[in-house]
């Protein structure tokens, strides 16, 4: 048995070691004689403030777990900063983030990936390389706007159809606010995504939580948009595209499962 998560590479590269990082857990596959092998790799894209600390925390901690090198990107390559209403106060009693969460942001605020982010300006960057990538949102109206940022929608635009069931083998996923940069980004494909209903954003005003210039699931076109039970756990996993959406921080751990049954459906 080999102690590494693995797709196969018909190529000469070498194989890829676990990075270092304490909380790096393989997953034992089977060993595959005279194949190369490399760790499965994922990208978090965050906007350079206000990003939500569980949707983004809980992932990289549960893909971590799971063997995968996961990298940060953000627009300049600046560390990201955190939506800090979430961390204290008196509003995160109803919407912050809960006490393991926040154990987590410390601990995942002090690894390299986080710390030296990748740059989405970079001429060189690209998503291809990666087998999952996932756009997490937040309440913070510094999210709307990266989400519908060009350079995001460029990079998405040439991602997303190597998500195809048909012919790709990349995941995609995405949590509230995060489904806009798919729609941004392939406003002709057939692709859909479900997003934080309207009735939580509005509710989210009115605590005076959040103050966004748009609702998220209005920014999402209505043929494609799956607004999903009242149920308090749920997830959309598009039937053409290997691309699961959430809908909110709740949404977390199911998404996260989905992403990685996607990602196994995705390299057989």
């Amino acid at each position: 048995m080999s102690m590494q998560i693995v797709r196969e590479d018909q190529s000469n590269s070498t194989i890829l070691q676990p990075f270092a990082n304490p909380l790096w857990a393989p997953t034992p596959v089977q060993n595959v004689a005279n194949r190369k092998h490399r760790t499965l790799k994922m990208c978090i894209v965050l906007p350079d403030t206000g990003y939500d600390v569980t949707q983004v925390c809980d992932s990289w901690h549960y893909f971590l777990k799971q063997g995968y090198m996961v990298h940060f990107a953000t627009l300049t390559g600046n560390v990201a900063q955190a939506d800090q209403r979430l961390l204290g106060g008196f509003k995160s009693w109803f919407f912050g983030a809960t006490a393991e969460t926040c154990r987590l942001y410390e601990r995942m605020s002090t690894t390299t990936e986080f710390l030296k982010p990748l740059s989405l300006s970079s001429e060189s960057f690209t998503f291809n390389t990666y087998d999952l990538v996932l756009i997490p949102g937040g309440q913070d109206p510094a999210v709307l706007e990266f989400v519908q940022c060009s350079r995001l929608s460029f990079l998405l635009s040439d991602y997303i159809p190597l998500c195809s069931r048909a012919s790709g083998n990349h995941v995609l996923g995405t949590i509230a606010q995060g489904a806009i940069a798919v729609h941004c980004a392939a406003p002709n494909l057939q692709i859909k995504s479900t997003t934080t209903p309207l009735y939580m954003e509005r509710t989210s005003y009115l605590l005076g939580v959040s103050n966004p210039s748009a609702y998220a699931s209005t920014l999402i076109p209505a043929d494609k948009y799956k607004a999903g039970p009242t149920a308090s756990h749920w997830i959309y996993s598009d039937t053409k595209y290997f691309y699961a959406s959430g809908r909110y921080s709740g949404d977390v751990s199911l998404l996260c499962k989905a992403l990685r049954n996607l990602v196994s459906s995705a390299l057989h």
